[in-house]
Order: C-alpha cells, then structure tokens, then sequence
C-alpha cells in the first residue's frame, strides 16, 4: 500500500513540474523610428514582433548600424560650411539588450563649401552600412534648386545621392567623402524626395527612396562606390522607405512610415513590390520617420 502511494506522489510530482522556458530566439532585426522629436531603438526576432523601446533619445532622423557587438545610431544631422554633422550613439548590444557606450560627433567632410551654401536645408538625413571591409559607409542627399544651376535638367531641381567612408580609427566619427555622385534624380521644384536608405541586396548594393508623387525610387550598383542606376517602380510608396535582405526566405522586408505607423511587406525583388501589400506593425507610438537594419 506505502508503495502504491509513494507512486502516485512520484507521478503526481511529475506532472507539476513546471515546463522548461523556451530558448530566447536571437534578435535579427533593428528598427529606428522617430515621431514628435523623440527617437527610439526597437528589436526583434522575426522581423514583425518589435520590442518596447530599448533606447530613445532626443532626435529626428535616426539612421543605426550594427558592427560587430557594436549599434551605432546616428542622427540629428546638419549642414555648414565644415560639413554634413550630427551625433552618433553606440551601443554595446548582447543577449537582446542594450548597454550605452556613449555620445559623439561625427562629422562628413565634403568636397567643396559651395555643396553646403548652395543646397537645400533639410534634404541631407543620412543612411548607414558596412562595407566589405568593415568600415561604416554613409548614403546622404543634397538637394539643389534650379537657381543653382547646379542640376542636369534646367527649370529642374535635383537630389544628388552621395556616400563617405569611415576614417580608420574614428570608431564612427570622422568620414571622407567618396569621389562623385552615387546618383543625380532631377525633378520639379514643387515636389521633394526622402533621405535615401542604403542597403546591401542580394547582389550589389541598393538605396531606396520615396520621390515625387510617392514613387518608390530604386537606385542600385554593383559595387558600393559606383554610379547607382534609378528608376521609379512604384507609386504609393510610404515614407522614409527601407528594406533587408533575407537570405534564408531569398526576399526583401520592406518597412516604412504610412499614416504615421511602420509598415511592412515582403517581396522576391525591391523592383517588384507592392506599395498596396503594406501592413501596419503593432509598434508604438506615431512615428514620422523609421529605418530598418540587420542585426
């Protein structure tokens, strides 16, 4: 009989073990979106479920890169005479959390002061990658009036795409600008284009920015520091348009900014999406501008 309930409080202890947690899945996403003059960092494992806030900081235009163990966000960009500069933020980031490193400036040296004095302000909000040699590359804009003429196009104005690398041993603070545009887009006057989103695709490298009338610009290359070729896939593009390339499911994720929420949509190729298959994220807030990266 002992032996009968001895068993029964042996099974009976089994069954109420509590079940093991399951493993974390690793974050693969970063998400940088700013609304209200408030700038946060999000993760997330699966590119659809994003964090609560894991940082935020005063900003308008967050642009982050992860290299190594290291998420540097720049952001609040300007422009003078001595260049394209703004501050730069890093980050220690390890098992989904993130420890701040701390604040700088960063600046942009460009080729001339007559490419500040004569651009137009508000047109410059940069972009970020790794190149293949490790080193932090930023896509900015330039955008330029008819009166300059300074645009390939007269009675137009024009947005030229530029890139500059990394200083070696900066650590993210000090760039070079590369010889020549990326890209000239001319358009009227009367319309505007987003700061571009720099992103390493499936062969070469791709920018990707919403322009006049919200058509989705395409610009790809190659090789990072070529001339990158444009075209306008799609019109209805949301704001501030960005994208990963995901090499297990061979597709792009597509986020943006529509009606002040992050989107979403995936597709085989960035000439082929959709602007209509958009999907709104549970994130919170109501940003006005987001960035999408690797993690």
């Amino acid at each position: 009989m002992l032996g009968k309930v001895l068993l029964l409080a042996a099974c009976a202890a089994a069954l109420t073990v509590p079940a093991a947690e399951p493993a974390s899945r690793p974050v693969r996403f970063l998400l940088a979106i700013s609304g209200g003059g408030t700038s946060s960092l999000l993760a997330s494992s699966d590119g659809v479920r994003f964090s609560a806030a894991l940082a935020s900081w005063p900003g308008t235009a967050p642009a982050p890169v992860r290299r190594g163990s290291t998420i540097y966000v720049y952001d609040s960009p300007s422009l003078s005479m001595r260049g394209l500069s703004g501050t730069v933020r890093r980050f220690a980031f390890a098992g989904g959390r993130l420890v701040a490193k701390g604040t700088s400036a960063y600046n942009v040296q460009l080729s001339s002061a007559d490419d500040a004095l004569r651009s137009t302000p508000g047109t410059y909000a940069p972009s970020a990658a790794v190149d293949e040699n490790g080193a932090i590359v930023l896509l900015y804009a330039l955008r330029y009036e008819p009166s300059t003429n300074a645009c390939p196009v007269a009675g137009q104005a024009c947005v030229k795409l530029r890139t500059a690398t990394e200083v070696a041993g900066s650590d993210g603070t000090a760039f070079t600008g590369d010889p020549g545009n990326r890209v000239v887009i001319p358009f009227p006057p009367s319309d505007s284009l987003d700061p571009p989103a720099l992103l390493k695709g499936e062969s070469g490298w791709a920018a990707l920015l919403r322009g006049p009338g919200g058509c989705l610009h395409l610009a790809a290359a190659r090789e990072l520091r070529m001339h990158f070729d444009d075209r306008c896939y799609a019109a209805g593009s949301p704001v501030t348009p960005s994208a990963i390339w995901r090499p297990a499911l061979h597709a792009y994720a597509i986020y943006g900014v529509s009606a002040n929420r992050v989107v979403r949509t995936v597709s085989r190729r960035l000439s082929t999406v959709v602007p209509a298959r958009f999907r709104p994220l549970d994130v919170a807030g109501r940003p006005s501008f987001a960035r999408v990266v690797p993690a």
